[in-house]
């Protein structure tokens, strides 16, 4: 298992109703909880992604809009290029996960 833990969780299957519409991760709510359904990067976007702890099936949270925008993942506070942001698409956390720790 790689030391950041990207791919120790499965990407989700497709997007039940509950989840909703899969959106670009600099369009999320501000201060809710979203699961990494796809990220369309290129390699080295990809591995940067990977080391911040953003991968498929991962719980992000957004916790400031701008650039860079600051994310909450694995319970740390990350700051992500709204470039690359624009690269990862999220789904709605399954209701009752307020939190990407």
């Amino acid at each position: 298992m790689p030391e950041d833990g990207c791919g120790a969780v499965p990407a989700p299957d497709g997007v039940s109703e509950e989840e909703g519409v899969p959106v670009r991760l600099d369009e999320m709510a501000l201060d809710h909880c979203g699961t990494v359904v796809e990220v369309q990067a290129a390699t080295g976007e990809l591995e940067q992604l990977t080391v911040l702890g953003v991968c498929e099936g991962r719980r992000v949270m957004l916790v400031r809009r701008g650039d860079p925008m600051i994310l909450k993942v694995l319970g740390a506070r990350i700051g992500v290029s709204r470039r690359l942001a624009r690269r990862v698409w999220v789904t709605a956390c399954p209701a009752g996960v307020a939190d990407a720790s």
